[in-house]
């Protein structure tokens, strides 16, 4: 009997693994939120007190994958189902929100820090970026990585000692240093179009060029 139990078990796990790669095999064309059920400042992670909404509108999105970018950013704590899971931890998975949130948790490729200290958010270029928090302007730079992108830098309310910051952001937005911005309101410019120059990551797991803003916070 005891022999009957162990096989009747293995081929239910074995069951559950195939169901589980099927689904993942369909999310891959899911898509990131479910704009119907998502607003304009739906929180996609939190860190160090502060929620991160998104910087792009729900139905504009074509991916979120999280990576490290540096041992002096904070860890994110995604909201959602991570897509590249383990089929069979997959199945322990409670990590769905009525947004229906999807996100990859995305190779290192060699960079250090916390696997999740950094979250390309993916949008066609020239696509608005909002300000994922609430706060002010700290500062806007000009992105190392892409020819007239720029890295702005936000003092969120939720934590005045950390800095929110949103790179290959191309162009200007509604607020300058010093200004107020509110989270899924106030545009801080377009999506850079970093795909000319660079060969993005997030294109392995989306249907488009890879075109994106990141984010990551800093203590």
């Amino acid at each position: 009997m005891a022999a009957l139990l162990l096989a009747l078990g293995a081929v239910a796990l074995v069951f559950a693994v195939f169901v589980q790669t099927r689904a993942s095999g369909t999310t891959d064309t899911a898509v990131p939120i479910d704009p119907n059920n998502a607003g304009p400042d739906t929180v996609l992670a939190e860190a160090l007190g502060v929620g991160i909404s998104t910087p792009i509108r729900p139905a504009s999105l074509s991916g979120l994958g999280y990576h490290p970018e540096g041992e002096s950013l904070a860890t994110m704590e995604p909201r959602g189902k991570n897509l590249s899971a383990n089929a069979v931890l997959g199945l322990l998975s409670r990590g769905e929100t009525p947004e229906e949130i999807h996100y990859y948790l995305m190779d290192a490729a060699g960079r250090e820090g916390p696997k999740t200290g950094a979250l390309d958010v993916g949008a066609a270029t020239g696509t608005t970026v909002y300000a994922p928090v609430t706060g002010t302007i700290t500062a806007i730079r000009p992105d190392p990585m892409v020819e007239n992108a720029n890295v702005v830098e936000i003092k969120p309310d939720a934590n005045p000692n950390v800095r929110v910051n949103v790179s290959l952001v191309q162009g200007d937005g509604d607020a300058g240093v010093n200004d107020y911005v509110t989270a899924g309101i106030t545009e801080l410019g377009t999506v850079a179009d970093s795909a000319k120059v660079l060969d993005p990551q997030l294109s392995s797991y989306t249907t488009d060029a890879g075109n994106h803003v990141t984010v990551s916070v800093s203590g």
